[in-house]
């Protein structure tokens, strides 16, 4: 399995295992409707990837992993911690940087973080960007309303984990057959052609994360018609989503992926804010068509 290894809380590196086997085994071009870090489409059996978002930083930071040799991105990453002062456990022996509990490394890392966090809101260098991500907050890609990057900085370094799965991701993208586009999922030129297959992780509108934010109910509606409207032309499809979590249930998606093939997922969730100890328990699901 090939994982992004700064992904955000949500992403679908832990349920590879259980989703993979879900896919088609014959698999032209695997569309990734609503892609983030990439992580899905990347290990699909297919013979192309279309990489969507609406999110065009995530794009960017996916397209940059696809033209830039791995050891010209590490040198980058490697180059701006340098600069900026960033721990960098990897290079350190066992216990070299004091772990304090709750805060981990951000307070060798917070005034180094934030300068190099107001560099990038100036120029938007995308190697920048790769290591705010690593060293920020839950790994969030969030931007303010003024489109600057406003996550606060995290409790982890570029560690020797993140290092080696970083090079295996970069490596692996560029073997793959691969187009980046920055559509709307209504746009109707995404479902146009044979022969694809087409994966959906939208927002999810039950659950509080940052990226979901924007995510209504009529977003919801529109989804769920379009889906009926790919199954209507024969076109197979999965979506990924929760029936339940943190108490909230999406009583929309509940009635309406009775017409459909329901898999459920083995996943628990611990909340993404540390300073919360409750673990709660979300039904998610894989729905398909086929």
């Amino acid at each position: 399995m090939i994982k992004n290894p700064i992904s955000y809380p949500g992403n679908k590196n832990r349920l590879l295992k259980q989703l993979l086997p879900e896919f088609p085994e014959n698999i032209n071009t695997f569309v990734d409707v609503f892609c983030g870090s990439g992580v899905v489409g990347i290990n699909s059996n297919s013979n192309a990837i279309v990489f969507n978002d609406i999110n065009k930083f995530t794009l960017e930071v996916l397209r940059y992993f696809y033209e830039v040799p791995s050891h010209e991105v590490i040198r980058s990453i490697e180059n701006i911690i340098e600069y900026y002062g960033l721990t960098y456990s990897r290079t350190k022996e066992k216990g070299f940087y004091i772990e304090y509990r709750h805060e981990g490394l951000s307070n060798y890392n917070r005034q180094g973080y934030n300068r190099l966090k107001n560099d990038y809101n100036i120029n938007h260098d995308v190697d920048k960007l790769v290591v705010l991500l690593i060293y920020g907050f839950n790994h969030y890609l969030r931007f303010n309303k003024h489109g600057d990057f406003n996550v606060p900085v995290g409790k982890v370094d570029l560690s020797k984990s993140i290092y080696d799965a970083l090079i295996e991701f970069v490596d692996a993208i560029k073997d793959k057959n691969i187009q980046i586009s920055n559509f709307d999922f209504r746009t109707q030129e995404l479902y146009e052609g044979e022969d694809k297959f087409f994966y959906f992780d939208p927002p999810y509108l039950i659950t509080t994360a940052p990226y979901n934010n924007d995510w209504s109910v009529d977003d919801e509606k529109d989804l769920l018609n379009l889906l009926d409207n790919l199954n209507a032309q024969n076109k197979k499809f999965a979506l990924s989503n929760v029936l339940l979590s943190n108490g909230k249930e999406n009583l929309l998606l509940k009635e309406w992926c009775k017409k459909y093939n329901t898999v459920y997922m083995h996943r628990q969730y611990r909340n993404a804010n540390y300073q919360k100890k409750n673990i709660t328990d979300s039904i998610e699901v894989l729905i398909k068509n086929y």
